[in-house]
């Protein structure tokens, strides 16, 4: 069974090492585009009222992540979506995401926007498939940055 929540203060460290793992050994040639200084303390910078860093706990262990951060008034960033790769392909994304976009809806956001690389494809596509649309691709040095949204 696995247990989604908010994010605790002792859940800190198995949080940043679930994602700089994923980060490092699948995604190295983004880092310089996505930085962790959110992952030093992502209960005090996820702790807007309009905010929110979840855990999926399975067993004791922190086995998947998502986040909203408020960007404007009526608009949201969906950000650190991560499952871990024993994980995969058992729902728990999904799972993820499905609470992440319920907490929009009850916190009233119109517009939500993930950015990912083409490289995330697992993310990407989840997203796509929950009704965000792709709205920007840039290049940036070897990769393309793909901007989703979705209208709430």
């Amino acid at each position: 069974m696995v247990n989604i929540r908010k994010i605790q203060l002792d859940d800190t460290e198995g949080v940043k090492n679930l994602i700089k793992g994923i980060m490092d050994g699948e995604f190295s040639k983004e880092s310089d585009v996505y930085t962790y200084q959110d992952l030093d303390n992502p209960v005090e910078h996820y702790g807007g009222e309009r905010d929110i860093f979840l855990v999926a706990e399975k067993d004791g262990e922190i086995i998947g992540t998502v986040a909203i951060k408020e960007d404007g008034s009526d608009s949201a960033l969906l950000r650190r979506i991560f499952v871990h790769k024993n994980w995969r392909g058992k729902g728990y994304g999904e799972l993820l995401l499905s609470r992440a976009m319920e907490f929009c809806f009850e916190h009233n956001y119109k517009n939500v926007t993930f950015r990912g690389t083409d490289r995330m494809q697992t993310a990407l596509k989840l997203c796509l498939k929950n009704g965000f649309k792709q709205e920007n691709v840039a290049e940036v040095g070897d990769f393309r940055l793909i901007v989703l949204s979705r209208k709430l």
